[in-house]
């Protein structure tokens, strides 16, 4: 993974469900069955294979000694995809499909469907994503701890709660993380349809690879030393140029700025392609200023803001145009000292419900970022569900953590 991928997974959450309230960014193709068979299809119709659906599963008897930790990740049962984001690598987009054949681009908190996958239960929801095909590295769904800690950690208690930071921790820590070391790993059930890969991982983030920690510690202190270091890319990754569109020739809700593309021949930046959403349209400083996604509502990210394009070659003889100030910024940090690289396990789905549990012995990193000689569960931060290029058709429920019952 390269540091373009991860400012994509950062930047496509905010403008998911921002860019795509229009009509025209929901492809016509995915739901529709050929004439005569019937079952939702995620390819066009002339080359799919329907999804007639699962048949239900004693559930009890798969969970069967096993215990879930006293909180669910995400269950589905609000309406929604509690907390849920999503991000891809902007060729192609996700898709939530809810009850009464509602569709929808996959942004923060996307709808849910109901989804009979226990014998007894005939009014359980779970998240039903699709889409594709994803031409680079994927997409994922992901859900931060930050927003479980508040109602499992509340301020002040003494001594905290088991599955909380311990009292001394760190504000970003204490904010943002949980301590699960008492818990075996990550179980998750899921399906897929018929035309979708098979392919999903499970992926687990803390304090020492977390970007949203790293953020919350610059923000804090900038002086402080911090567990991986961010870095911004500003030039377009998508093949066009960067130009500066003023107010007429931007499109709808874009300032005048910097963007990929010509003002003189291109449709305005909001543009959606045939593939997708053109997530990374902004450029230059434009880019560099926009806040953070994960906390846009504290404004400009301070370790990017009003900093100059520049171009930077790293060790590895890589270049990449950064947001960085080679005048008053120390140079970019390096990829064996950048954040992003989660602990994960891949899992291969069928189109029948099962139980997946995963333990965090089992996770490991890729390789592609700061590395760390063991995963320690103690300041969990993140977990997210991640696939790789192709054509997509996922059912997920009752995400949480799990141990063998004691």
């Amino acid at each position: 993974m390269t540091s373009a991928k991860r400012h994509r997974v950062v930047f496509q959450r905010a403008l998911l469900a921002t860019f795509c309230a229009l009509a025209a960014c929901i492809p016509n193709a995915g739901s529709q069955a050929p004439v005569g068979q019937t079952g939702f299809c995620v390819r066009p119709a002339d080359v799919c294979t329907p999804d007639p659906g699962p048949q239900p599963v004693n559930c009890v008897a798969a969970e069967e000694g096993i215990e879930f930790a006293p909180f669910m990740i995400a269950d589905f049962e609000e309406g929604s995809g509690q907390y849920m984001y999503s991000y891809t690598d902007a060729t192609a987009q996700v898709i939530s499909n809810g009850d009464n054949g509602e569709r929808s681009i996959t942004g923060y908190e996307p709808p849910v469907e109901t989804a009979s996958r226990c014998a007894a239960d005939v009014s359980n929801h779970a998240l039903h994503i699709s889409g594709g095909p994803f031409l680079g590295w994927g997409g994922g769904v992901g859900i931060s701890m930050s927003h479980l800690n508040p109602g499992l950690c509340p301020y002040g208690q003494s001594p905290p709660p088991e599955l909380c930071p311990p009292a001394d921790a760190d504000g970003a820590v204490a904010v943002g993380t949980l301590d699960m070391s008492q818990w075996d790993g990550v179980a998750v059930w899921a399906r897929r349809g018929p035309d979708s890969q098979p392919l999903l991982r499970v992926l687990v983030g803390n304090k020492y690879v977390d970007e949203d920690i790293s953020f919350l510690e610059y923000s804090a202190d900038k002086t402080k030393p911090r567990y991986c270091e961010r870095v911004r890319e500003c030039d377009c990754v998508n093949g066009r140029t960067c130009g500066y569109w003023t107010g007429s020739d931007a499109g709808a809700g874009y300032p005048p700025g910097y963007y990929c593309g010509d003002p003189a021949t291109d449709p305005p930046p909001v543009l959606v392609s045939v593939n997708g959403l053109q997530a990374t349209n902004r450029c230059n400083i434009t880019q560099c200023n926009l806040p953070y996604a994960a906390y846009a509502d504290r404004g400009p990210d301070p370790a990017f803001y009003n900093r100059p394009c520049t171009p930077y070659t790293f060790r590895t003889g890589t270049q990449e145009s950064l947001c960085w100030d080679p005048a008053s910024d120390p140079p970019p940090a390096e990829s064996d000292q950048q954040c992003g690289d989660y602990w994960t396990f891949p899992l291969h789905l069928t189109t029948e419900w099962q139980l997946f549990l995963v333990p965090f012995t089992t996770m490991y990193q890729q390789g592609w970022a700061k590395r760390w000689p063991s995963f320690d569960t103690s300041s969990v931060s993140v977990v997210r569900l991640t696939w790789d290029a192709g054509w997509i058709d996922y059912w997920i429920d009752n995400l949480r953590f799990y141990r063998v019952k004691r």
